[in-house]
Formats: C-alpha cells, sequence, structure tokens
C-alpha cells in the first residue's frame, strides 16, 4: 500500500492519478465502489485511485446524490442495485437527526436509524459495507461541568459509536470499521477538520483526513481482491532482538518488557505473534548458528516468538534470497506473497534485486518505530479470522514433517499411498461458509477461473436451487489438513458448468483434486442427469500450474479467448484415477 500523500504533495498526486487512468483501464482486478453520502467528500475519488493504482487494482466509483441517501436506498430503483463489491457509508449526525446538538439531546434517534440502515444493508446487498464511527465535540458544551446523567453531547455520541462498533462486530466480515475518531488522532484537528468548509459547502474534512480515510477503504478492497501478503520472513539479529547473539550471548542481547531499546524489540515480536493468530505464517532466514537462534527462541524469558509460532526456516550462512527462494518452494506459496524484514540495508538491496516480487522493509533506524513497522500499510490485511487462519502454523509444520518421508520413497505414487490420505466431501454447510469464502479471496495457485466471493456471495449461492457448492476436507497420516477445496457448479436442465474449483496449496501433490472431481461431478450426475460438462480455465500470473487440469480430466477445450479456455466433456469421458490414491469418506 502506498504511503499516506502528505498535504503539499497533491498536486503531484491529481498528475499521477490523471497519467495513469489508460493504463488502469487494463488491469484485470476491479472493484465497485458505491458512496451513500450525506456530506461532500468528492476529493476521495482520486485519493482511491492513487492508493489502488498502486495495487494493480482499477476502482469504479459511484457518489450517491448529496443528501439523499436514504432515498438512494429505499428507492426502488435503488442505486444499491449497481451490485457494487464495496459501500462506503459517509453519515451526519446534524442530517440523521436535526435536533442534535439542542440541550438534552440523545442518541436514541440516530440510533434507530443506522440500525434500520445497517440492517437493509446487509440483507439486500451482497457487498462489503464500510461504516464508521463519529468523532466527538472537540469543545465540551458545559464547559468543565461533569453531567452526572450523561445527557452532554460527548458521552451520547460516545454511545453511538458504541452501537456503531456492536453492530460492526456482529456482521464481521461484512462489516468493517472506519474509525473517523483514530483518524483524527492521528492527523490532530487543525490538520483533519474544515469547519469552514463545513458550513459554506457540507464538506467537514480537510485532504490528509480524506486521503486517510481512502487509504483505509484501499486496505480493504486489496484484501477484497486477495491482493494481500501471506509470509513475513524474519532476520534475527537486530531485527527480532538487538544485538548478535553469536556474539553477545544471551545475557547480552537486548530483549526485555521493562527497558528501550530491548523493549521495542519486544513489542515489535509481539506484534508478530499477533500476525501469527490471524493465520499470517512466520518463517525465520538468518545468518547465524541454529543451535544460537533456537536457544533464544525456547529459552530466552522475554522472547515472545516461540517455535510453535514457526511454519518453516532458514538459519545457515547461505545468501537470504537462496534461502528464502526455498522457504517459498517448502510452503509451496508465491514469492508475492512474502515480505521480508532486516536490518543489513546490503541483504534488503539484495533480496529486493534478485526477488523483486518480494516486498523488503528494513528496520527502521529510528528503533522506536520498529513495533508498528508490519501494521502501518495493511500488508497482512484480512477481514476476519477463521479457526484455519490459527491453526495455520501447526498445520505447516506437520507438512514439513511429510515432505520430510518423501525422501524414503521410490516413487511418487509410492509416496502418495503410504500417506493414507482419506477425503470428507460433502455440501458446503452454514458453519463452513467463512472458511469457503476465504478461499475464494485468498487462493491463487490452483484456482481455475479465481473467481471471489463473499461470506453474503456463498449464502446466497447456498439458497440457489440451481447451485451445488462442495467443501474437501482431509487428513492422512499425520494429521488433519483442515478445509482445502471448493467446487462451485451451476446445473442447467442436463448440463453441468463448473464455475469455480480451488484447492489449497498445502493440498496439492496427492490426487485430492481429482479425486474430488470424481466424486462431486459424479454425485451430480447422477442426481441431475447431466448429459454434459463444461468448464473454464482463466489465466492469471499466478494459477499456469493449473492450465492443463480439465485436459488432464479428460475435457475437450472447445474456446479460446482473452488468455482463458474454455473446456467440455460427456458424462462418461471424466478421466478417473484420484479414488485409487485417496479414501473418500462420505458425511
Amino acid at each position: 500500500m502506498s504511503a499516506q500523500a502528505s498535504a503539499d504533495s497533491y498536486t503531484s498526486v491529481f498528475a499521477e492519478v490523471a497519467a495513469m487512468e489508460k493504463e488502469a483501464a487494463g488491469f484485470k482486478d476491479e472493484v465497485k465502489v458505491l458512496v451513500l453520502r450525506q456530506i461532500t467528500i468528492e476529493g476521495i475519488e482520486t485519493l482511491i485511485k492513487h492508493h489502488l493504482y498502486s495495487q494493480q487494482i482499477r476502482p469504479i466509483i459511484e457518489f450517491g446524490g448529496y443528501g439523499t441517501m436514504v432515498q438512494d436506498v429505499l428507492a426502488a430503483e435503488s442505486v444499491v442495485s449497481s451490485d457494487p463489491d464495496l459501500i462506503v457509508l459517509a453519515l451526519s449526525i446534524d442530517a440523521l437527526d436535526q435536533n442534535y446538538g439542542s440541550p438534552g439531546w440523545t442518541k436514541d434517534a440516530v440510533r434507530s436509524e443506522l440500525g434500520s440502515l445497517f440492517e437493509f444493508l446487509a440483507s439486500n446487498t451482497r457487498a462489503t459495507i464500510a461504516v464508521h464511527n463519529f468523532i466527538l465535540p472537540l469543545w465540551p458544551e458545559q464547559g468543565l461541568v461533569t453531567d452526572i446523567a450523561g445527557l452532554d453531547l460527548a458521552t451520547q455520541v460516545a454511545g453511538l459509536n458504541k452501537f456503531v462498533l456492536e453492530a460492526v462486530r456482529a456482521h464481521v466480515p461484512r462489516f468493517v470499521l472506519m474509525d473517523w475518531d483514530r483518524y483524527l488522532r492521528q492527523l490532530g484537528a487543525d490538520a483533519a477538520l474544515d469547519e469552514r468548509g463545513r458550513y459554506l459547502w457540507g464538506a467537514p474534512f480537510r485532504r490528509p483526513f480524506l486521503d486517510l480515510w481512502a487509504c483505509q477503504l484501499s486496505r480493504v478492497a486489496c484484501v477484497l481482491r486477495a491482493k494481500t501478503k501471506k509470509v513475513l520472513v524474519l532476520d534475527c539479529d537486530n531485527t527480532l532482538w538487538g544485538g548478535v547473539i553469536g556474539e553477545d550471548g544471551m545475557e547480552g542481547i537486548q530483549l526485555d518488557a521493562n527497558q528501550y531499546p530491548g523493549r521495542a524489540y519486544f513489542d515489535f515480536q509481539t506484534t508478530v505473534v499477533h500476525l501469527a493468530q490471524r493465520g499470517v505464517l512466520i518463517t525465520l532466514c538468518s545468518k547465524n548458528n541454529e543451535a544460537d537462534v533456537s536457544e533464544v527462541l525456547d529459552q530466552h524469558p522475554w522472547c515472545r516468538i516461540k517455535r510453535d509460532h514457526l511454519s518453516a526456516w532458514r538459519v545457515n550462512w547461505n545468501d537470504k534470497a537462496s534461502n528464502i527462494t526455498e522457504l517459498a518452494a517448502e510452503l509451496n506459496l508465491g514469492l508475492e506473497s512474502f515480505v521480508f524484514v532486516d536490518d543489513n540495508p546490503a541483504e534488503c538491496a539484495l533480496v529486493a534485486e534478485m526477488l523483486p516480487q518480494i516486498t523488503v522493509l528494513q528496520v527502521p533506524q529510528k528503533l522506536h518505530e520498529l513495533p508498528r513497522l508490519l501494521l502501518r500499510d495493511g500488508l497482512f490485511d484480512t477481514l476476519s479470522v477463521t479457526q484455519e487462519d490459527r491453526e495455520r502454523a501447526s498445520r505447516y509444520q506437520v507438512e514439513s514433517q511429510r515432505k520430510q518421508t518423501r525422501a524414503a520413497y521410490g516413487s511418487i505414487n509410492d509416496y502418495i499411498r503410504s500417506m493414507q490420505t482419506v477425503a470428507v466431501i460433502h455440501r458446503v454447510s452454514p458453519g463452513e461458509v467463512p472458511r469457503v469464502a476465504q478461499l475464494t479471496q485468498k487462493t491463487n495457485q490452483f484456482n481455475l477461473t479465481t473467481r471471489r466471493y463473499s461470506e453474503r456471495d456463498i449464502e446466497l449461492l447456498l439458497a440457489d436451487h440451481n447451485v451445488a457448492i462442495y467443501s474437501l476436507a482431509a487428513r492422512d497420516r499425520f494429521g488433519a489438513l483442515g478445509l482445502v477445496g471448493v467446487l462451485i457448479v451451476r446445473i442447467t436442465d442436463k448440463l453441468g458448468e463448473v464455475d469455480s474449483f480451488l484447492m489449497s496449496c498445502r493440498a496439492l501433490g496427492r490426487r485430492l483434486e481429482n479425486a474430488m472431481i470424481e466424486h462431486c461431478l459424479a454425485s451430480l450426475g447422477v442426481a441431475h442427469e447431466i448429459e454434459r460438462w463444461t468448464a473454464e480455465y482463466v489465466e492469471t500470473a499466478k494459477n499456469g500450474q493449473v492450465a492443463d487440469f480439465w485436459a488432464r480430466m479428460g475435457f475437450v477445450e472447445i474456446e479460446a479467448k482473452d488468455g482463458g479456455k474454455r473446456y467440455s466433456c460427456t458424462a462418461d469421458g471424466l478421466i478417473c484415477d484420484g479414488s485409487t490414491f485417496v479414501k473418500i469418506e462420505k458425511d
């Protein structure tokens, strides 16, 4: 994500956006944004584009009428029917209740209005909703008096903000909070607010505030288009702790919860642990003796990162570009999913030059800035956290054990059979919707069409009698892999069309994909008397490994267009060999 534009750079921002418009028209990823507003914020459009163009995303932005938000939402031909991906609310307490600010005013009417609006949008759109809280009054109307009854404006607005937060929590991940109050604290009132603009044009915010808001909205769009990172690669010396463990020893490195500079490293490690709990894969890449690093992880009293947090590591004296390439191969993830953090500018430059797909971050010279390094740009953003996310590190550790056993077998087929893989395949249940939606949003490599679906989208598809959605969970002799596969099929008369088929990268290499297609298409074929199947492969920069999947399954190419291919297969033309290697357990 690009850094926020400073106040003196807005002219260049507008020039950059204008220069990029033609190139942006060719971006494959786009996001439709609908702004429903009671205030003037048109300048935010260019700022959103500025942030998203750098991520190769083209936003299509539409504004509802000024001050006509309620009519826009409720009208029979509502602009909501434009089917946006992201709805942005820009509300004003004054517009929601003209009595705001009067002596004795309470939040009740605004709360009721907001509740109705939130429920309507949640029920009648598939969009992600960017909801904001409200800025508390800067100048208390009662001066130094503390209102015992809590009827002062600040208390009432704070209660309104609590209601907004509860509504967001109730609708996660459909609702995302845009924290106006935090923006004000970050920028300061003079940089954020425009009282003259509020009175003259209904435009209460200055450009820095709009830019910070646009940045946050752009982060949401990046999540919706799977533009966020998955793997964090960390150096050790002078990154996870101060000093060199091989020279300073356990007692000499700077790492503790009480004193600076050790506290900065401790807080940075705390951030890393939070990322691990959100499902980010944590790895180490350090020029060091592995025994020394292991001693810190296992025995240092203030080391928060433990081996259980790590999905893989390369602690040796090889060059870091080669080590990171090996980590990518071990994790079976593309380098574009990686973020590398190191204190050494030479190491950062080497990795940036040799592996340009990777995002490289250098430890700040001002060490007090280190703890927020991984949070400021939203590189690892997600809209929700599933149980699969919380268990991801342990699953990858088990996957490492699987790969280590591969060398003991003479052929890949013998190895796959030895895994004793069991696949549990069934129609998706309501409880699986968050994970299914997450897989459609994040899976890039084994994804035949790369169509992204929100939880609301999946819920609507489940309610469609002409659509079948299957999930695949797997286990083997090492343990459970979790829910790793999704198949979405549309059925019309006796024709079946594969809308989406995707598998988590950790499930590949054991014929699970073959077994799932065979089982699901056979079951649907019998139930719906399917005579012919059609399927697609839509080429992306990341899914080249599945370019020939449908051909390998017995499908015949019938059309090639715009980097994609369409295939067809008779009901009895499917090539079946997955069940030879995988036991299918029905449930």
